[in-house]
């Protein structure tokens, strides 16, 4: 007995994945609040010193890098152009679970940050994106996923975080494919 002849299925090619465009907003307070806080001077009174030719800005953030045997380590992260070109792909989440972390680009230097929250893991359907321009910073609180540093074009960025034996930084890949557009 012979069977009928069955038709070949044509193979169809799996259409790639294309990846999700993050828009950047505006750094505000407000908007940043869910993951620390923001450092700028207009948002604060001041106080007039050094004779009056100079306003002083306090309270700006609130560090929290003592846990354990943790101290403050102020640093300077430098990055060149070539090391981050855009478009901006991103690879990697990052947390720091006893310290918050503290990034002041200096100069006319600008940095991307890009953020979630998650507990065990970070939620990518969350994933916001804020430009720190110059004259800003921003502190994130301890346990916020944050991509490793991006810089838009060569920059200093002065950072402040905890120090200690300990290693404290959990690491994880993004499961999903992201570009954040500036």
């Amino acid at each position: 007995m012979r069977l009928p002849e069955v038709p070949e299925v044509p193979v169809v090619p799996a259409l790639p994945v294309l990846p999700r465009i993050l828009h950047t907003q505006t750094l505000s307070a407000e908007a940043f609040a869910a993951f620390g806080d923001v450092i700028a001077a207009g948002a604060h009174s001041s106080t007039a010193i050094n004779e009056g030719t100079a306003q002083r800005f306090d309270d700006l953030t609130r560090l929290d890098v003592n846990q354990g045997d943790g101290t403050p380590c102020v640093a300077i992260f430098r990055t060149s152009d070539k090391s981050q070109p855009a478009p901006y792909r991103l690879t990697m989440f990052e947390r720091h679970l006893l310290g918050s972390q503290t990034f002041v680009p200096m100069g006319q230097g600008r940095c991307l940050a890009v953020l979630t929250l998650g507990d065990a893991s970070p939620d990518e359907e969350n994933i916001q994106a804020f430009i720190v321009e110059p004259g800003q910073g921003i502190t994130l609180r301890r346990g916020v996923w944050h991509h490793p540093l991006i810089t838009l074009g060569s920059a200093d960025v002065l950072v402040i975080e905890r120090r200690s034996a300990e290693v404290d930084c959990d690491i994880v890949p993004i499961q999903g494919k992201f570009i954040v557009a500036v």
